[in-house]
C-alpha cells in the first residue's frame, strides 16, 4: 500500500531527460544510468532524418528495487516534426512488471488528439493545441547549439519532451561554467549548465562537449542523485545488467519518526511536525482535513483532524474540469467502471457521505489482491486485474467518483506505519483520494477495510493532483526530493 512506486516513472523520465547533437541523417547515443552511485540501468537517444522531417526517440530502461521486489521498468518516447520545426506526431509507452501502456499524440489545427492503448482498451481525447513557440526535439536543438556556443548566459525555451507528455514544458539553461569531467574514463572539457523547470528537480545539472552533445546529467533526489553519462551500447547494456543488485529504494525512502504513534485508527486528531534532514521541505497540503503552517527556523506543523470540517477548496479547483475529466491514469469513461460505480451506490441513502462510503469500500472489496507487484497500473487495468497497492486503489477510487459526477483526485504524502518492509515506527510514502463534495475535500482511504474509519490522523499530504498526465505532472517531480529526506516529530498522538 505503499506510494513510492508511483513516483518511480518520474525516476525513470529524469533518467532519460537527454538530447544528442544534431549534426547527421543519423545520430544514436547510449548512456549509462546511476542512481545514488549504484548501476540501474540505460538511456538511448536516437534521431533519424525522415520524409516529414525529423524523427527523435528517446528509450529509457532502470532496475530498483522496492523492499525485495525488483522493478524493471521502461519508458520511449518519441516524435516526428516538419522540416521547419512543427510538431506532426509522436507517443510515449511506458512499461513494468507486466503492465504496459502506449500513449500516441497526432498534432492538428484543432488540438492534439490523443489515443490511449492501454491492454484491449483504446480511449481517445483531445488536448489544447501547444503554444505557437513551443519547438520538438530537433528544432530546440537547433536554436540552442549556437547559443551553447556563443557567450550567452542562459536559454530559455518552451520544449516538447515525449517522455513527458504531449504539452511543451518551459526549460530555462544557464551556464554555469566549464570543467573537465570523466566520461567512459577519459577526461573531457566540457560546459555545466544549471536546469531549471516545472519538470526539473531543484539542483539539476549537465555537461555538454564543445559540439553540444550531452556528456553527462545530475539530478539530485532523496534517494540520492540520479546520473547519466554518456557511454557505449556495449557498457551501457552491461551496467543493465550490473543492475541486478538494483538500488532499493522503498525502504530508504521512509520518513524517520522521533517517537511512535498511538493506534492512528482510534484517534481523531494528530499534530506532527514535518522537516527536512537537508534543504527546505516544500510545503505540505492545507486541504482536507489537514492544516498546517510554517515553523520558526524551517519545517511545519501538520495537524489533521477529523472533527473539524475539511477545508473549503478554492474557487480555481471548484472551476476545474479535470477533476471529473477521464484521462490515460483515471478513465472514468470506463463502461465496467461506471457500471461497477452504479451498483455499488444503487441502494445507497441519498446522503453524500454515504454515497462516498459506499465506493471506498468498493474499491476495497475490489482490489482484493493485496501486493507490491504493480507498477504502472491504471485505474482500469486495477479494475480488471483485481490487484494493487495504495496507488492502484486511489486511482480506482477517483474514477469510480468521476463516473458518479464527483470531482475526485488523487493525494500523495506519508502514512504512519507501525511496522512495514522490515522497519518499525516510521512514515511511508502512500497515496489516497479525495472527493470533492460540498465545495470541500473530503479524503478516502480506499486501503482502510470497510467498517470501520474510511481515514485516519496518520496521514501527512504532500501534494495533490487530477492525474491527466502523470508522466508531465509537476507534483511528482517536487516530491522526489522529499524521499528518505523528511524527519517527522510528533507532537500529539503518540503512543
Amino acid at each position: 500500500m505503499r506510494a513510492l512506486r508511483t513516483l518511480l516513472p518520474a525516476l525513470v523520465l529524469l533518467a532519460g531527460l537527454l538530447a544528442g547533437a544534431r549534426e547527421a541523417d543519423r545520430t544514436e547515443r547510449w548512456y549509462e544510468v546511476k542512481v545514488a552511485g549504484n548501476p540501474a540501468g540505460w538511456t538511448r537517444s536516437l534521431e533519424t532524418r525522415v520524409p516529414e522531417g525529423w524523427r527523435t526517440e528517446s528509450e529509457t530502461r532502470l532496475r530498483l528495487k522496492r523492499g525485495s521486489t525488483l522493478l524493471d521498468m521502461s519508458t520511449t518516447g518519441w516524435m516526428v516534426e516538419s522540416a521547419d520545426g512543427k510538431p506532426l506526431s509522436g507517443g510515449r509507452t511506458q512499461a513494468g512488471s507486466g503492465a504496459s501502456q502506449r500513449v500516441t499524440w497526432r498534432y492538428t489545427p484543432e488540438g492534439v488528439i490523443e489515443r490511449t492503448t492501454d491492454g484491449d482498451r483504446v480511449t481517445e481525447r483531445t488536448l489544447p493545441s501547444p503554444p505557437a513557440d513551443a519547438l520538438p526535439p530537433h528544432a530546440a536543438d537547433a536554436e540552442a547549439t549556437p547559443l551553447r556556443a556563443s557567450t550567452a548566459t542562459e536559454i530559455v525555451q518552451r520544449i516538447f519532451e515525449p517522455a513527458q507528455g504531449a504539452l511543451p514544458q518551459r526549460v530555462r539553461a544557464v551556464r554555469a561554467g566549464p570543467e573537465r569531467i570523466s566520461v567512459a574514463g577519459t577526461p573531457v572539457d566540457a560546459m555545466r549548465w544549471k536546469l531549471e523547470g516545472p519538470l526539473v528537480p531543484p539542483d539539476t545539472l549537465e555537461w555538454r562537449g564543445a559540439d553540444g552533445a550531452l556528456l553527462r546529467s545530475l539530478s539530485p533526489t532523496g534517494l540520492g542523485a540520479i546520473e547519466s553519462v554518456l557511454s557505449t551500447r556495449e557498457r551501457a547494456k552491461v551496467a543493465f545488467e550490473r543492475a541486478g543488485d538494483a538500488p532499493e529504494v522503498m525502504v530508504a525512502s521512509f520518513a524517520e519518526c522521533d517517537r511512535p504513534m498511538a493506534d492512528p485508527l482510534r484517534l481523531r486528531q494528530a499534530v506532527l511536525r514535518v522537516r527536512s534532514k537537508s534543504g527546505t521541505p516544500e510545503a505540505p497540503l492545507s486541504a482536507g482535513y489537514q492544516r498546517v503552517r510554517a515553523l520558526d527556523g524551517g519545517g511545519f506543523e501538520v495537524t489533521v483532524d477529523l472533527d473539524q470540517p475539511p477545508a473549503a477548496a478554492t474557487d480555481a479547483e471548484r472551476a476545474d474540469p479535470a477533476y471529473l475529466a477521464s484521462s490515460p491514469m483515471i478513465d472514468a469513461r470506463d463502461d465496467e467502471i461506471a457500471a461497477f460505480a452504479r451498483e455499488a451506490v444503487a441502494d445507497a441513502p441519498a446522503v453524500a457521505s454515504a454515497r462516498l462510503e459506499r465506493l471506498r469500500a468498493a474499491t476495497y472489496a475490489r482490489l482484493s489482491r493485496k501486493n507490491l507487484a504493480s507498477a504502472l497500473a491504471s485505474a482500469s487495468d486495477a479494475f480488471r486485474s483485481r490487484s494493487g497497492d495504495c496507488t492502484e486503489h486511489a486511482v480506482l477510487l477517483a474514477a469510480l467518483l468521476r463516473a458518479q459526477r464527483i470531482p475526485a483526485r488523487v493525494v500523495a504524502g506519508l502514512v504512519w506505519c507501525d511496522d512495514f518492509g522490515g522497519r518499525h515506527d516510521v512514515f511511508g510514502w502512500h497515496l489516497w483520494t479525495q472527493a470533492l463534495v460540498g465545495g470541500r475535500w473530503v479524503d478516502l482511504d480506499a486501503t482502510l477495510p470497510p467498517g470501520g474509519p474510511g481515514f485516519h490522523p496518520g496521514h501527512i499530504a504532500l501534494a495533490a493532483t487530477a492525474l491527466s498526465d502523470p508522466a508531465g505532472d509537476p507534483s511528482w517531480t517536487r516530491l522526489l526530493g522529499a524521499l528518505g529526506n523528511l524527519r517527522i516529530e510528533v507532537v500529539h498522538g503518540a503512543r
